[in-house]
């Protein structure tokens, strides 16, 4: 519908790789989606609508003031007596009711179904022209399996058993998940058009080494069309966080 809202598109949380196609093992990070689920608080309270594309049972909006990550199940229980805590899980509850209008959440747990929302919502905003945001803040897998190259089955841990080596040792062949962030203005990747080429772009970078920060966050503006990023160090991340543009 015609409509003056600003909306932005979500991502959070970590993917998945699954090493068998009847998934039982797989390869995931250390991302809670907690900075995701922030972000679209930040953007529901500013009144735009938010398409929060997230990782299944990860930090969501409102929801990780009942729990944070850093309190443990024992911690939570104790803490449903204490009025401050139960004063702070009424004003979530209230908050989320009023926003509810305005937040669509679209789950993933695997790296190709993140990347098949991610197309799907991005898609979704290109209507609204300028008014659109892509705010990635989802942790995704760099290495994959391809799908044609998955086992059907579980893979077999004993010696020697089809998957394994003779001495029970196990080789995984990974290839680079396809880059499908310039796909957004239409700068490579997701084999068309683009998806939202008017919409404001908002990536991260996470490094370990600074040496590289800069200028890797550098090279998503000029690689991928990307309008600003957001790079952190591992060490400090949840201290300290360099803006470019």
């Amino acid at each position: 519908q015609p409509s003056t809202r600003r909306i932005v598109c979500v991502t959070s949380g970590g993917t998945t790789v699954p090493l068998e196609r009847n998934t039982v093992r797989f390869i995931d990070n250390f991302s809670t989606g907690n900075r995701g689920a922030a972000l679209a608080e930040r953007f529901l309270a500013e009144g735009y609508a938010v398409i929060f594309v997230h990782r299944a049972g990860s930090a969501f909006p409102f929801a990780r003031r009942l729990l944070p990550p850093a309190v443990s199940p024992e911690e939570w229980l104790r803490s449903l007596g204490d009025a401050a805590a139960t004063a702070e899980r009424e004003r979530a509850t209230a908050t989320f009711s009023a926003c509810a209008p305005r937040l669509l959440a679209l789950p993933f747990t695997a790296v190709s179904e993140y990347l098949a929302l991610l197309r799907e919502a991005s898609c979704a905003l290109a209507p609204a022209g300028a008014r659109a945001m892509v705010c990635l803040a989802a942790a995704v897998s760099d290495f994959y399996v391809p799908d044609d190259a998955l086992p059907e089955h579980k893979i077999q841990s004993a010696a020697g058993g089809g998957d394994t080596a003779a001495d029970g040792s196990l080789t995984l062949q990974l290839q680079p998940v396809p880059k499908m962030l310039g796909a957004i203005k239409g700068l490579g990747g997701g084999g068309g058009a683009a998806w939202a080429p008017r919409a404001f772009v908002v990536s991260f970078k996470l490094e370990t080494d600074s040496a590289i920060l800069l200028s890797k966050a550098a090279g998503a503006i000029a690689k991928y069309g990307v309008d600003l990023v957001c790079a952190n160090l591992l060490q400090t991340y949840k201290r300290e966080v360099t803006v470019v543009t």
